[in-house]
């Protein structure tokens, strides 16, 4: 078994692997080196081999089978036990060699036990253990000496092949090359053990990543230089001086020297804000300059983080402070905490946005206001709903950059208007249904009299704010004379916000009321 690996490199992406003995081979290996532009490659060629464990026998000399691994170039086993072991190694390129190694248990005064094992031409090797005394032994096969011959891919050729003239040859377990030009090189291994053996091959292509680098053109705080301030998106441009680079590489099928294969190295982006979790965006390009398109900006503060990784995993980063010129328009509605549905409703509006200058409040029944910062404070806003029906208010807001929002709109209902009343009330100041008030919403005027059975009348009330009218309060005029306990009649005249009439035909409407104390 052979690997072909770029020993200095900062890293490397295998696509695929084999040799002359499987379908398809080619190792992707890359060097960033940016001033020499020069790579290295090494191979270490160790044939896959047969590992036969053997123990030997209590109280006897003969050794018995005890467990057997197969096309592998390093064999472990661990939790052995105390005694003899025999390990035969075997493979194609190599006669059968046998290790032999010694498993001794020694307890130790302070009740731990130590684990040696020794095998020859090797120093004994120490395992504490806590537990139960076992031991673990590696072995790995000794690579097959053989002769390594280097090719080289030349693209000119027609068609491109690799070279027929090797231009380094080597012997031994292990051979590199360096101070390497991009492009394609084989190695041909043959067993100088075995005649027999077959001469293998493997394929690496040495791609000489340029690298990359990722700046962000900003000030000396660390904000976004602006060319344009946009109000549907920020573009975060790449300092011109520091290009971000995406290369690709030609390459070719080693079974077929024909095929023409290209690997682009692309780069992947992804972008952070405010310390969240990281989404993939694409770099665009106009004019030369190089940038990120961030569509719907936030309207606070934000610091953006970016990254770019390539195929190999190069990765660059840069961080940058995004000053919002975003406005966000928001608002809340506060009713009247008694009867905040019944006309007149005065709603208390409060600006709560962000990022503007100017003010547009729309009320939704056809008036409007307007502030600015300049010349009147837009914190609390108010206004009065006198017809019953459903409003919908809303706040636009607009910035010095001519950037405009619209908040969330806030609905508002006025009730239709209605009267009701009852016939039975009780003045005795026990604090129960004390007042004669009739039910009320969305009332524009209301005027209410009432009398005695003889028709003298005890009580008279007109006004249009019954917010602030507490009812009869069972005294004639409004004196400190009680009304007799008995029946009473009243009539009515109202006229709701909505124009609707309460007179059943004759201008007002009446009822019998019983006062009992």
């Amino acid at each position: 078994m052979g690997q072909l690996t770029a020993p200095t490199a900062d890293g490397s992406a295998v696509t695929s692997y084999t040799n002359v003995h499987h379908t398809y081979d080619t190792i992707f290996a890359f060097n960033q080196t940016p001033q020499a532009k020069k790579g290295a490659l090494m191979m270490q060629y160790r044939p896959p081999s047969k590992f036969d464990w053997t123990r030997q026998a209590p109280n006897t000399t003969g050794y018995v089978a005890y467990k057997t691994v197969t096309n592998t170039v390093q064999c472990t086993l661990s939790d052995l036990d105390a005694g003899s072991y025999k390990i035969n190694i075997t493979n194609s390129f190599s006669s059968a060699k046998t290790v032999s190694c010694n498993v001794d248990t020694v307890k130790n005064d302070n009740g731990t036990y130590t684990v040696t094992v020794t095998s020859p031409g090797m120093s004994p090797n120490v395992y504490p253990n806590n537990t139960e005394p076992k031991g673990t032994f590696s072995v790995t096969a000794d690579p097959a000496s053989c002769e390594f011959k280097w090719y080289k891919f030349d693209y000119t050729a027609n068609p491109p092949k690799f070279s027929t003239s090797a231009f380094k040859t080597q012997q031994g377990t292990v051979t590199s090359a360096d101070n390497l030009d991009e492009g394609g090189y084989k190695v041909s291994v043959k067993s100088m053990t075995n005649a027999s053996a077959p001469r293998d091959s493997f394929v690496a292509w040495l791609y000489m990543n340029p690298g990359f680098d990722l700046k962000l053109y900003k000030d000396d705080n660390g904000n976004v230089i602006y060319a344009y301030k946009y109000c549907d998106h920020t573009d975060f441009p790449i300092n011109p001086t520091t290009p971000v680079v995406q290369s690709s590489f030609t390459y070719y099928n080693p079974l077929n020297s024909q095929t023409k294969l290209t690997m682009e190295n692309e780069i992947a982006f992804t972008i952070s804000r405010g310390g969240g979790a990281k989404e993939s965006i694409k770099l665009q390009k106009q004019g030369g300059q190089q940038y990120f398109r961030e569509y719907y900006p936030p309207y606070r503060d934000t610091k953006y983080a970016f990254e770019g990784r390539d195929m190999f995993g190069v990765v660059r980063g840069d961080d940058i402070m995004y000053e919002s010129i975003v406005p966000y328009a928001d608002m809340d509605a506060l009713l009247p905490e008694v009867d905040p549905s019944s006309a007149p409703v005065e709603v208390r509006f409060t600006n709560r946005s962000i990022n503007a200058t100017e003010y547009l409040w729309r009320f939704g029944d056809g008036d409007s206001a307007v502030y600015d910062l300049e010349h009147l404070s837009p914190d609390t806003v108010k206004h009065t709903y006198y017809k019953p029906k459903k409003y919908t208010a809303v706040l636009l807001v607009t910035n010095q950059y001519g950037c405009t929002s619209t908040s969330n709109p806030k609905e508002i209902v006025v009730d239709p208007s209605s009267v009701k009343t009852v016939n039975v009330f009780t003045p005795n100041n026990d604090g129960i249904n004390d007042y004669f008030k009739p039910e009320n919403v969305s009332i524009q005027q209301f005027e209410i009299s009432i009398y005695t059975r003889a028709g003298k009348r005890v009580y008279h009330y007109k006004g249009d704010d019954l917010r602030s009218w507490e009812g009869w309060n069972g005294r004639i005029d409004n004196t400190g004379n009680e009304a007799a306990e008995g029946v009473y009649f009243y009539i009515i005249k109202a006229v709701g916000w909505d124009d609707k009439k309460y007179d059943k035909g004759t201008g007002t409407f009446g009822g019998s009321l019983h006062l009992y104390r």
